[in-house]
């Protein structure tokens, strides 16, 4: 039975009822909040590398965008997804994560999180959808605790509130580590996501042809009332912990992990690996002429 707890958010009592496993392990928590999008996804990689290694903790990773970026999945093409000029003119980064997935682009008012786990070390199911869910749930604990309803959506990887999703995700096994990483919405420029993106609703439900109308967000939830960010952090930490029966404590990245992420960080910003799969596809169509 999932324990029932009431909590007071101002002069409301909020009914939680959360998903949970039972608490035998812990974990390391890492919040780097504002983070530069390139240093990001070398960060994540790095740290996972570190856990599937045994060198560190598994860890529950959050941080904020510095810069507008748009993450690309692993085997997308950026002429397919991005306009490219317009990104270039207005300081908007182009980030190829290791992870495959859709693109999605992020601000300051997404809190993006990367939960990195030793595969096979039995906290996180080995297959990709028990994967999904298990880490996911999460997300739908948190929706909870803030007073809102949460689904998780299967056939997207992701978790609607009210019928619209507020929460993209992806996944990705290498070096023996395996990571869930997605994003939530505490507010978001869809106008500017229509100028960067060249199919904002692509990965929305069917039937949906403006981003606006199949995506929501924690203000639209709580209906411009306002949030506290360090609340929200708190409940999200909380909702990972509790779906994966685990408690994470605040830790710190090793100089092992930071060294490599600066490394990595090189990789993230060359045009080698941004366009890496632009330029395979060119040379493919080359030779086929």
């Amino acid at each position: 039975m999932q324990p029932i707890v009431y909590e007071i958010v101002g002069s409301i009592y909020i009914l939680q009822i959360r998903i949970t496993h039972v608490k035998n392990m812990t974990w390391r928590f890492i919040d780097t909040d504002m983070t530069d999008g390139y240093y990001s996804a070398a960060l994540f990689e790095s740290i996972a590398k570190h856990v599937g290694g045994g060198e560190v903790d598994d860890t529950i990773l959050f941080w904020r965008a510095k810069t507008p970026a748009v993450y690309l999945g692993y085997h997308q093409y950026v002429e397919d997804e991005i306009h490219e000029e317009y990104c270039a003119a207005n300081g908007i980064q182009v980030v190829r994560r290791v992870l495959g997935g859709g693109c999605g682009f992020c601000d300051e008012d997404h809190i993006l999180f990367s939960v990195i786990a030793s595969e096979g070390g039995g906290t996180v199911p080995a297959d990709i959808q028990g994967a999904y869910s298990r880490v996911l749930g999460g997300l739908i604990n948190t929706l909870r605790m803030l007073g809102f309803d949460g689904k998780l959506e299967p056939t997207r990887n992701a978790v609607y509130s009210q019928g619209r999703k507020i929460s993209g995700n992806a996944q990705g096994r290498f070096e023996g580590a395996v990571l869930v990483n997605g994003s939530f919405l505490l507010d978001f420029g869809f106008d500017e996501m229509d100028r960067v993106l060249k199919n904002p609703p692509m990965n929305l439900a069917e039937g949906v042809e403006c981003a606006r109308d199949g995506m929501i967000t924690l203000s639209e939830l709580l209906d411009g009332a306002g949030y506290d960010i360090d609340y929200v952090k708190g409940a999200l930490k909380r909702g990972f912990e509790d779906a994966l029966g685990v408690e994470a404590q605040r830790g710190v990245l090793t100089d092992s992990e930071i060294e490599l992420a600066q490394r990595l960080s090189e990789k993230h910003r060359s045009r080698d690996w941004i366009y890496r799969m632009d330029d395979k596809r060119r040379r493919r169509r080359a030779r086929e002429r």
